[in-house]
């Protein structure tokens, strides 16, 4: 970044007066409020070296702009009010724990996923080179721990690789879809996953958000807005999601599921952002014995199966299509293209 981490072009980082966010799906601006007025309104909040990025391009992913050892610069940290969902999943994780009853698994622990860790989201306008001299900017999510233990490059790899996983469920996935309507999967409705980057901080204005030494998520996601497509089973139904959301649990034989797909649909294809793999956890000695002691207890759900059913109410037509021995049922129309398993009208 010419002379130290701070030295890109100040004319890049002549950030606009006001908050103008360049987004490809909403032409709303966001509600957001900023920080604290920076003292130095020229100068990047933030200086980012990426050290982890090894999602590319597929049918499951859209692949970030940013590549391994790009040294990028934050000049803008705001809070996007259409992004509060993403910080339910920790709430539910807290209210769960601070009720203290140890039958309750619905959401899950740290032995299961990183589903619960707390989290920071901001949105963050990045300035970055566009490999020709000069320089193009990028709204982004900015994805921190909340506890300063916990901002490291093992804990950030853990997100960049719940991505990757997902994004390669996806991409199985929609190869399927678009085998089942007979059509060229890239113009078929998908299921994508917004691939993040991993990052160190190397140089910061603004230590309450991050400080030098921490590693961060950072995620171009152009949007000012997070859906829950399958979170608490609530959810309005979108076909697309759900489906693929059985999809995995399908796939991986019940070992694996999704929590908490989130994120938008643009004219075509759902785009998820921060997935998370939750494990089936792995039977221990004191679950064998517990068996023993209660032969009932060989019949009672795992975690994973309860969170399925409670999350995936019910299965949509395109379920069948690769789970036949599950009922469908026909949902609210969610695709861009007229896919055979759709319902329309609730017919």
């Amino acid at each position: 970044m010419g002379n130290g981490p701070f030295g890109i072009c100040s004319r890049a980082l002549n950030c606009d007066p006001e908050y103008e966010w360049e987004d490809d799906y909403d032409d709303k601006k966001p509600k957001a409020a900023a920080p604290e007025p920076d003292p130095n309104p020229g100068r990047p909040q933030l200086a980012l070296r990426v050290a982890y990025a090894p999602i590319e391009d597929s049918l499951g992913a859209r692949k970030s702009p940013f590549g391994l050892g790009d040294e990028i610069a934050v000049t803008k940290i705001l809070k996007a009010a259409g992004w509060e969902p993403m910080s339910w999943r920790q709430e539910r994780v807290a209210t769960q724990q601070a009720g203290g009853d140890p039958s309750n698994k619905i959401w899950p622990g740290p032995e299961e996923s990183r589903f619960g860790r707390a989290q920071r989201f901001w949105a963050a306008k990045v300035v970055a080179s566009d490999g020709k001299g000069g320089f193009e900017d990028f709204w982004c999510l900015l994805q921190v721990a909340a506890r300063k233990e916990e901002r490291n490059m093992e804990n950030v790899k853990e997100i960049v690789t719940d991505a990757a996983d997902t994004a390669a469920y996806a991409h199985r996935f929609n190869q399927h879809t678009a085998k089942v309507v007979g059509e060229d999967p890239n113009n078929v409705p998908c299921v994508r996953v917004a691939a993040p980057v991993a990052c160190h901080v190397i140089d910061s204005a603004m230590s309450e958000v991050a400080a030098p030494g921490d590693s961060i998520a950072l995620t171009f996601y152009p949007s000012n807005n997070i859906t829950k497509f399958v979170f608490e089973g609530g959810e309005d139904f979108l076909e697309l999601p759900q489906a693929f959301f059985h999809f995995v649990v399908w796939t991986s034989g019940g070992k694996e599921l999704i929590g908490d797909l989130q994120g938008v649909q643009d004219e075509q294809d759902i785009l998820l952002i921060d997935p998370v793999i939750i494990k089936q956890p792995q039977m221990g000695v004191n679950d064998l014995l517990g068996m023993m002691a209660d032969p009932s207890a060989a019949n009672s759900l795992s975690p994973n199966e309860q969170r399925f059913n409670l999350w995936h109410p019910r299965c949509a037509q395109l379920c069948r299509s690769f789970d036949p021995q599950r009922r469908g049922a026909h949902v609210r129309r969610a695709c861009g293209v007229a896919l055979p398993t759709c319902g329309v009208g609730g017919a």
